[in-house]
């Protein structure tokens, strides 16, 4: 199957099958919308059952409930999928624990193709949770696994949690200078990113 997508033609593999972890959050659900607008068979392992309906709204038949700590339930999701897009909870303490253990799933698994949702600048020592991504990206390095790894800038999104502020107030209370320069994403485009890596890969 082909779908044109923009001025590009794309061949769907429709055995294609691809897991999306955190796949409850906004980034995991603007991945599978934009997976799914390709007429790609997701797999959403999240933490809640509660997370579930919404995911089948977006057309997700397979939704498994599972913990991304224990590492029996990460190689279950793992099972018959082609590909992940594994992305941790933002700025879980144990992330570098996580990706291990997802890319040793991935190992056992035999899965084609691992995409991990980094973050920019993941080598700023300082930022714990960048500093934790960037050791996930050395293991991926090490591990054989075919690998892409997406460094996404802050999303536009995050703005919208102040705009009360910023629309009342004239604030937009962050704790840096008004002076910085910020390089933003729109969520939307991430999606359709980790779909286009994921299929042309």
């Amino acid at each position: 199957m082909e779908q044109q997508l923009g001025w590009q033609s794309v061949h769907v593999d429709k055995t294609l099958v691809v897991l999306v972890t955190g796949a409850g959050g906004k980034t995991g659900r603007a991945v599978i919308a934009a997976l799914r607008a390709r007429d790609v068979a997701v797999r959403a392992l999240v933490r809640r059952s509660q997370q579930a309906e919404t995911l089948r709204d977006l057309g997700v038949e397979d939704v498994i409930v599972g913990d991304l700590e224990n590492p029996e339930s990460l190689l279950d999701a793992c099972r018959g999928v082609q590909s992940v897009y594994h992305i941790c909870p933002n700025m879980h303490p144990r992330e570098f624990e996580i990706g291990l253990s997802m890319i040793a799933a991935a190992q056992s698994a035999g899965v084609g193709h691992f995409v991990y949702h980094s973050v920019l600048h993941p080598q700023t020592e300082a930022m714990p949770h960048h500093w934790q991504k960037l050791r996930v990206e050395e293991r991926l390095f090490e591990s054989g696994l075919p690998f892409t790894i997406l460094q996404p800038a802050p999303y536009m999104q995050n703005v919208l949690a102040h705009r009360r502020r910023i629309f009342e107030d004239g604030i937009y209370p962050v704790p840096y200078s008004a002076e910085t320069r910020l390089a933003l994403v729109d969520l939307v485009d991430v999606g359709e990113a980790a779909a286009t890596v994921l299929l042309e890969s």
